[in-house]
């Protein structure tokens, strides 16, 4: 595992500009990373990924889908240097009707506040202000934490796949997915960032083969053509940043009775991550 030392982020910035495009790369990576956790169940078990997004007088917003932490009130978070910690999971937003529209389909999106305590301070992404125009056919890294192959108590280990981010939607579909790229994602990577660099443009939210076949509808519930089903068929999807930034802006520090019911709640110890094969192409 690559050294991901918090402290050093400005350092690793500074250093990126004056190294090669390989050193480069391997500082964007050891960012990308350092920003990613996994998710647990009390028990252990892997549940999906996430991203620190934001940090805030006693704590820190991370980023995850909605059907990761289904309706859980509180998940183990697993940072990038193995510690875990109990983070609550802020209840489920509606998102208000349009005027003279359907109403709009719930966002496959979950905000969790960590609390801080007192270990080293944690890495936070930088969004991207102006993520490049998919017409472009930019370059995107999808990340996260597969689930381990065999459930032995193996902790999901660090993963990306590069993939190229495409013009296929002009509005969200359901779940606020408005991104589409090539990347493949595994099961286990939902909730992961997609970066363009260091950049955090989105998260990962789905694949439509295997796992979301049938018909796509959009946000408001209505079906897509049957081309563009198609194609959906084809790519990975995730939830851009300007949804993701807009769910901080509306989101609220957790009151002091709220987060009482994190101290009942005890982690599993991260084991450590043991060789073993690719895990299975597949998504969640």
């Amino acid at each position: 595992m690559r050294s991901l030392a918090p402290a050093l982020s400005g350092a690793l910035l500074l250093a990126a500009a004056v190294v090669g495009p390989a050193a480069a790369a391997a500082i964007a990576l050891d960012q990308r990373q350092a920003v990613s956790v996994s998710l647990q169940d009390t028990s252990g078990t892997h549940l999906g990924s996430g991203v620190v997004i934001a940090a805030a007088a006693g704590g820190y917003w991370l980023v995850s889908n909605r059907h990761v932490v289904s309706d859980s009130q509180a998940v183990c978070v697993v940072t990038a240097d193995r510690q875990v910690s109990p983070a609550l999971v802020l209840p489920e937003a509606r998102r208000r009707p349009r005027q003279a529209q359907p109403q709009p389909l719930d966002l496959d999106l979950a905000l969790l506040w960590l609390p801080r305590n007192g270990a080293q301070p944690l890495a936070v992404a930088t969004l991207a202000q102006r993520p490049a125009p998919p017409a472009s056919l930019p370059l995107v890294q999808a990340t996260g934490y597969p689930a381990p192959v065999q459930q032995r108590g193996d902790a999901a280990a660090y993963q990306e796949r590069a993939g190229l981010l495409l013009p296929l939607l002009n509005e969200p579909l359901e779940g606020g997915f408005d991104l589409a790229y090539t990347a493949a994602l595994q099961k286990g990577m939902s909730g992961g960032g997609v970066f363009s660099g260091s950049d955090l443009i989105g998260i990962n939210g789905a694949h439509a083969n295997p796992l979301w076949p049938g018909q796509w509808n959009d946000q408001n519930g209505r079906p897509v053509s049957a081309s563009l089903n198609e194609k959906l068929e084809l790519v990975s999807l995730g939830i851009s940043v300007r949804t993701i930034q807009a769910a901080l802006n509306a989101a609220v520090i957790p009151s002091a009775a709220a987060l009482n019911g994190l101290t009942a709640v005890a982690c599993r110890p991260s084991q450590p991550v043991r060789p073993s094969p690719d895990p299975i192409r597949q998504t969640r």
